[in-house]
């Protein structure tokens, strides 16, 4: 799903990798972190819509939990147990991209990695244009 968010979120210096010449890489790509700003933006918007799913039920999981301990039809039991459950999901991967973004700033994002992979970074960091001779 990670893949199909970073593609969705791709934009701006990260369009690139839509290029022709990528189209036999780019799933292998998008399987890591491509900037630091497609990965925001998937977290914002994972968050978002689990916070706009949550605000649909009109009830809150404590409230489930006190209809669940109430002598309840079956069917009725099992609905609430269900509903329970989707939010406390929903909760979970809330709380899932909540600790990814704090994690934004230590990831390796395509540049670095690639920078990496030609040998053109320093063990700083830092971008190696050219060696002296």
């Amino acid at each position: 799903m990670l893949q199909y968010l970073r593609l969705v979120a791709l934009g701006s210096t990260d369009a690139f990798l839509l290029e022709s010449i990528f189209r036999n890489t780019v799933w292998g790509h998008l399987d890591l972190p491509v900037s630091r700003a497609n990965e925001e933006l998937i977290c914002r918007g994972v968050r978002d819509a689990c916070k706009s799913a949550l605000s649909g039920y009109h009830t809150s999981i404590e409230e489930d939990e006190k209809l669940k301990g109430a002598n309840l039809d079956p069917r009725l039991e099992i609905a609430v147990g269900i509903r329970e459950g989707e939010k406390k999901v929903l909760q979970q991967i809330d709380e899932i991209f909540k600790g990814r973004e704090s994690e934004l700033d230590q990831l390796e994002y395509y540049q670095e990695r690639r920078l990496n992979e030609l040998g053109l970074c320093g063990e700083q960091g830092e971008i190696i244009f050219w060696e002296p001779k």
